[in-house]
């Protein structure tokens, strides 16, 4: 009876793993679109799924290099200036000043 019961301990238990998340902006990107333009546009799926690449596509370059900017500091927390940082380096001059402006108002936004 003992040797069964220290027979069961040794026995690793299967771990069941979560199937990755499937992340989408498409709800947010929906809303920029409707408070963009008056008239009613809409995507097709195809383009949706573009759009969203687009987005996860940035996301993921502004989170490696904001990473990476931490990191050459020896920062444990990533900051907003990391972040900007990261924005004035990835996104073209233009797109990057558009960037930081809309930031700008959405943060006084959040904050008021």
């Amino acid at each position: 009876m003992a040797a069964r019961a220290s027979a069961k301990k040794n026995v690793k238990k299967s771990v069941a793993r979560k199937p990755r998340r499937n992340v989408s902006y498409a709800t947010y990107i929906n809303r920029v679109l409707k408070g963009a333009s008056k008239a009613k546009l809409t995507l097709s799926s195809k383009s949706m799924k573009i759009v969203n690449s687009l987005v996860l596509d940035f996301f993921e370059r502004i989170a490696v290099e904001s990473a990476a900017l931490a990191r050459s500091t020896k920062k444990r927390t990533l900051g907003s200036r990391e972040v900007q940082t990261a924005v004035r380096l990835v996104l073209p001059a233009e797109l990057a000043k558009h960037a930081m402006a809309e930031a700008t108002r959405a943060v006084a936004k959040a904050s008021a």
